[in-house]
């Protein structure tokens, strides 16, 4: 089960606030913690708080000032290029939020014109579909025409490629019968005359002579 986001907004109940500023500033340092472990980044945090006459520093003071300096020999565009105000990133976040709105609205669209199809087919009638539901239909039917066109152009091209007779010399076994066979009638000492001599007899005795 998916732990459900918590609403970025500001905590109005006071002790409520401090108890989650205290439970996400040890969330954060250890989140920071791991990443400089895991990846080998430096990092540093600076936290203030109205309720702490000192801020928070971690890992230490001397190497948060030290991080600070490499951070100003940075150059300004380099350094602003991924910076990221609060303003900036409620707004990334109102983009990804809207962009799966629109996804969702167009599958929820895409359902509807589907139910509405299969109600047409069942014999429904459209009067309840406006022009811009008809030509949204019609579009999805065109879509689905084409995708069942190409399916059945690569269906028949790979039953064509199934069918394609081989073209190359015949096996080698298949060869070597054929002139064993050859070989054989090329040398076997009879004819078909003899044949019929040595079933039949002679053939001239065995016809009846003819009456006057």
């Amino acid at each position: 089960m998916t732990r459900r986001k918590p609403k970025l907004a500001f905590i109005e109940n006071d002790s409520s606030r401090k108890a989650t500023f205290r439970k996400r500033r040890t969330g954060f340092m250890k989140k920071m913690y791991e990443i400089n472990k895991l990846c080998d980044v430096p990092t540093c945090a600076i936290m203030y708080s109205p309720d702490m006459p000192q801020p928070d520093v971690w890992p230490d003071p001397s190497e948060v000032r030290r991080l600070i300096e490499l951070l100003k020999n940075v150059p300004e565009k380099e350094r602003n290029k991924k910076m990221v105000t609060h303003g900036m990133f409620l707004k990334q976040r109102i983009e990804k939020v809207q962009e799966k709105l629109n996804k969702l609205k167009k599958e929820n669209r895409e359902k509807e014109l589907r139910m509405a199809m299969s109600q047409c087919l069942a014999g429904k009638p459209l009067n309840g579909l406006d022009f811009t539901n008809l030509h949204e239909m019609g579009w999805m039917i065109d879509e689905k025409l084409k995708d069942i066109a190409v399916t059945k152009s690569r269906k028949e091209n790979e039953l064509a490629d199934i069918n394609q007779p081989l073209v190359g010399q015949p096996p080698a076994h298949a060869a070597s019968a054929n002139e064993n066979t050859q070989d054989a009638i090329q040398l076997a000492p009879w004819s078909v005359g003899d044949v019929l001599t040595s079933k039949f007899g002679d053939v001239d005795d065995q016809i009846m002579p003819l009456g006057d």
